[in-house]
């Protein structure tokens, strides 16, 4: 059905390579001592050379644990319809398959069927980013199996592997009007999650299997008064470090470049604070991305844009702007995040497919090329617990886990989402059409998490919201009835 879909476009790609130095009062900084002058790469390898007509359908996680292609159900097929119809469609892989019958593994956490990744196949899927929190669920055995379900359906998947330089290298597709890439990448939510990170191999000697990790530090901008709050919180720790032997080493602090407050025995929790500056505000978290990390990235979408038609770079990212949101029902991306996404397109991207966050963020059109920045939730299935599925626990409403795939946060946002298909016409992005869906709110436990097509009225809620959410950087949505449309000159 993919060689008969319609087909457009991503036209030149003004390749940027980055040694850019963003101000602190952004919010955002990155290690540029450890980024690369990338060589520039000839003019005839910096443009999107799908021909004609090209249609991308982009959609937020997958978190799905059994098949559902096969629902009578038309507001589901119509959703459905909207990936098959396209030429390349794109999902983030939230979780592991296995099959439960015969897996060997440990079991825990978000794990589905072994028939989904045929199904996705049949939902019209092509391509999935597998960088994400949930990748060793089931450990390396679960991540080996997905990837391997994966592949015997036929979809491609990057941003995991056996070592680092095979999860952070493009995954190819040939498509019948050219090659597409997709390069995947996941910052991590908590200090335990650092162990999802794969690691380099350099001849025999590590390789670690697990995700391309980008990894950062942070920072709480506070105002001067907070800062001599806390200056005096730590004073007072101080006072007592000639009661012990060995007391830890005392770090600088100033307002400009920031004041850590002992908050564990081993300093490596200990959150840091700086003075605002400007028009920043308290409580914005500053972070610093791992200059290496970044270059990886951007080598790699680099090398996707000489060898590939088409590029997609991927992101699973969960931080929030400020430490008063919800950090997974965050509306805001945060600078660094921004930032990145400009440098992935600048670096040969033609479209940026933001997850992570499990509600709608904005849209933003860059140099021509879109970046999604939160796509929030396509399947939503995490009612399936797997003490449920093997009988080892009784069904119970008030599960935590039955509340979080209902209710979370006090909030169904996390059962609305869009499905952005973008319009491509001989290299240029001519529009992209936002059909929005809901999860099954109102309806059965049973039928909780499938996508279906949002009721007019409904539609229009949430087209308004990524309206909103989009105004910072320009974008304009109009509401044709239940489609949102952003048209680009």
């Amino acid at each position: 059905m993919k060689a008969s879909k319609l087909q457009s476009r991503a036209g030149r790609v003004a390749l940027r390579l980055i040694t850019l130095v963003f101000a602190v009062s952004s919010g955002l900084s990155i290690n540029l001592s450890a980024q690369t002058d990338f060589p520039p790469l000839a003019d005839r390898d910096r443009a999107m050379t799908m021909p004609g007509e090209f249609v991308l359908a982009s959609v937020g996680d997958l978190m799905i644990r059994r098949p559902a292609s096969q629902l009578v159900d038309p507001k589901v097929q119509a959703v459905f319809d909207l990936i098959r119809n396209a030429d390349l469609a794109v999902a983030n892989m939230e979780g592991e398959l296995v099959n439960l019958r015969e897996f060997d593994g440990p079991l825990n956490g978000f794990v589905g069927s072994h028939e989904v990744a045929a199904d996705l196949k049949l939902m019209g899927f092509d391509m999935v980013n597998r960088a994400q929190n949930h990748l060793l669920d089931s450990e390396f055995e679960g991540m080996f199996s997905t990837n391997a379900l994966l592949d015997e359906a036929g979809i491609i998947h990057a941003g995991s592997g056996r070592n680092l330089q095979e999860a952070a290298a493009p995954a190819y597709l040939e498509l019948a009007k050219g090659r597409a890439a997709l390069v995947g990448a996941h910052a991590p939510i908590f200090p335990e999650h650092y162990r999802l990170a794969a690691t380099s191999r350099n001849g025999n000697l590590g390789g670690r299997p697990g995700l391309n990790m980008l990894n950062y530090r942070e920072t709480i901008l506070v105002s001067q008064q907070q800062y001599d709050a806390l200056q005096q919180v730590r004073q007072g720790f101080l006072e007592y470090r000639d009661n012990y032997d060995n007391p830890r080493p005392v770090a600088n602090a100033s307002p400009d470049t920031g004041i850590s407050i002992p908050a564990s025995s081993s300093g490596r929790n200990d959150p840091r604070y700086r003075v605002i500056r400007g028009d920043e505000i308290p409580g914005t978290v500053a972070y610093t991305l791992n200059g290496n990390d970044v270059d990886r990235m951007l080598r790699n979408i680099r090398n996707a844009r000489q060898l590939g038609d088409f590029v997609t770079a991927a992101a699973h990212i969960h931080q929030s702007e400020s430490v008063v949101e919800f950090q997974h029902l965050s509306t805001r991306p945060p600078e660094f995040y921004v930032d990145l996404a400009h440098q992935a397109i600048d670096a040969g991207a033609d479209a940026f497919v933001g997850t992570g966050v499990q509600t709608l963020r904005g849209i933003e059109i860059y140099e021509g090329k879109p970046i999604f920045y939160g796509l929030g939730e396509f399947f939503r299935e995490a009612q399936w617990e797997l003490e449920l599925v093997v009988g080892a626990a009784d069904a119970d409403p008030q599960r935590r886990l039955q509340q979080f795939s209902r209710n979370f946060g006090g909030s169904t946002q996390s059962l609305e989402s869009v499905v952005a298909v973008s319009h491509y016409e001989d290299g240029a992005l001519r529009e992209v059409r936002l059909y929005p869906i809901e999860l099954g709110i109102n309806g059965p436990d049973s039928k909780l998490g499938i996508p279906r097509m949002a009721k007019e009225s409904h539609a229009q809620l949430i087209l308004e919201r990524v309206a909103r959410l989009s105004d910072q950087w320009g974008t304009t949505i109009e509401v044709e009835g239940s489609v949102g449309v952003i048209h680009v000159e």
